[in-house]
């Protein structure tokens, strides 16, 4: 064994030790920060979830399929989540040190796996104890099945960290494991007759407002499986390799280190897939009219990265059941419009490579032989066309299932769609943080510097936010809809004005 293993070996072992002043401050810490921020929005979270419309929404007949849809694609996230970064992650050094070392990994990275699943399953278990103590505090549950309900919810978490792990082991295997699981999440959410047979299918009969007499059978069945797949925990950490780990480590630092500076457009840009996909097929295919050559382009572009393509559709047309059910009665529509606003955000991010090299090069010699105004709006059309149509499409076929009418839903998606193409372009445009955001901003209740810096650094993501929320309440608030695109108009005019 080398001096520097070592030496890693011995801060690994050391690492928890503390001084006595040192626990009680961060003792301090925490209390106060549960006291301020933690205790506020918990409180916020209860009022919301036991509100009518929470309720509503909570005891909906769907509202065991729709566990079962959002259990399947957590799963089905660990897969994919681990491919890039796994749940078994020293830093840098010690990763190297460690794993290049004799020891076996099931016992040098055994600290991040538990710590890493611990806030995994108590963020789950949070969370169905949030839906079980709502749906019992009305009387719409009997206090065994929400009590079963939340143990539910932990093992749920223990396997979204299994899957976690298991996507860092297999990260080759992970893509095509997690299509079919989101896939059969889907069909067995649609069969009643085959839920008895899958996991997430279990998840479903234990929903507090469903049948009790599935509820012991489930979470037995559940508890079965969790502890046969934790018992191949140690068979997966050991199957980790040295190279993967290293390069995960390396990459998860810059990212960190990048986004603690606020640049996290390029924090994300190092998780971005490379082009490995039909590389060799013919992108710029010239065509007699120039939007159809940068339309084609694009579209081939987006192939490329088949992997980053599918979760970008996925992403938009979860959004277009979102903003759908907005309109549903009783439903919480801004609540609903938020998160479509946030996914559609985060979906357009994928067919938008086109858009960020247009505000790349916007300023400097024209590359191409056309304006920057017509570069931006050439590659604008592919992420527009993709965007309208997903989302409409997803809107149609909700609108179908459930019943509802599709008229109010459609115009509020196609308006969201523009504006977070708006939101993508303003985002792309915003360069480096200005300096005069560094100046302090003193108040009676404190400097304001650091969140007028974190308000630019995520002002992409809450103009999503808002975009979506208004799209919800377009035909009960126009004003707020049209305020909205005004900002996100101006913005963007600012922003090109002072591009370069």
């Amino acid at each position: 064994m080398s001096t520097a293993s070592g030496a890693a070996i011995g801060i690994w072992r050391a690492r928890n030790v503390r001084t006595v002043g040192d626990r009680w401050f961060l003792v301090y810490l925490v209390h106060m920060v549960a006291l301020v921020t933690v205790a506020p929005l918990a409180r916020a979270v209860w009022l919301s979830a036991t509100s009518a419309e929470g309720l509503a929404l909570l005891a909906s007949p769907a509202a065991p399929e729709v566990t079962m849809l959002v259990v399947a694609g957590l799963w089905a996230g660990g897969l994919v989540l681990g491919r890039d970064r796994g749940p078994a992650l020293h830093p840098p050094f010690l990763t190297h040190a460690l794993a290049a070392s004799d020891l076996p990994r099931s016992d040098t990275f055994r600290g991040p796996l538990l710590r890493a699943g611990v806030r995994v399953t108590a963020t789950t278990t949070l969370v169905a104890g949030l839906v079980a103590g709502s749906l019992m505090s009305h009387g719409l549950a009997d206090p065994f099945s929400a009590a079963s309900f939340t143990a539910v919810g932990a093992l749920v978490g223990v396997l979204a960290t299994v899957t976690w792990l298991a996507g860092q082991a297999f990260p080759r295997a992970a893509v095509p494991v997690a299509v079919g699981v989101l896939g059969l999440g889907a069909t067995i959410a649609a069969i009643p007759a085959a839920q008895p047979f899958t996991p997430w299918g279990w998840v479903g009969l234990a929903y507090p407002a469903s049948s009790a007499s599935h509820t012991p059978v489930a979470l037995v069945a559940l508890a079965a499986l969790t502890a046969s797949l934790v018992a191949a925990v140690p068979m997966l950490m050991n199957r980790l390799g040295l190279t993967a780990l290293a390069a995960q480590a390396a990459r998860w630092d810059s990212a960190t280190a990048l986004a603690m500076g606020m640049d996290f457009d390029t924090a994300a840009a190092l998780y971005r897939g490379r082009a490995h996909t039909g590389r060799r097929a013919l992108a710029v295919r010239p065509r007699n009219r120039l939007a159809w050559t940068f339309l084609i382009r694009d579209a081939i572009g987006a192939t490329r990265t088949p992997g980053r393509l599918i979760v970008g559709v996925v992403a938009l047309a979860a959004s277009g059941v979102l903003i759908t059910l907005a309109f549903a009665p009783a439903a919480p529509g801004w609540l609903l419009g938020a998160a479509a606003g946030l996914m559609v955000f985060a979906g357009i991010g994928p067919l938008t490579d086109g858009i960020r090299h247009a505000a790349s090069v916007a300023g400097d010699f024209p590359l191409y032989g056309i304006s920057d105004e017509r570069l931006l709006a050439n590659h604008a059309l592919f992420p527009l066309a993709a965007v309208v149509l997903v989302l409409l499409a997803a809107v149609m076929v909700c609108s179908i299932l459930t019943g509802t009418a599709a008229a109010a839903p459609l115009v509020s998606a196609f308006v969201l769609g523009l504006l977070a193409l708006f939101a993508r372009v303003d985002n792309a445009l915003k360069g480096p943080l200005p300096p005069a955001l560094l100046t302090p901003i003193p108040t009676p209740m404190g400097d304001l510097g650091a969140a007028a810096r974190i308000a630019w650094a995520l002002d992409g993501i809450l103009l999503a936010a808002l975009a979506g929320a208004s799209a919800a309440l377009a035909f009960e608030a126009p004003l707020l809809l049209l305020g909205v695109a005004v900002t996100f108009i101006a913005v963007g005019i600012n922003r090109w004005r002072h591009r370069g």
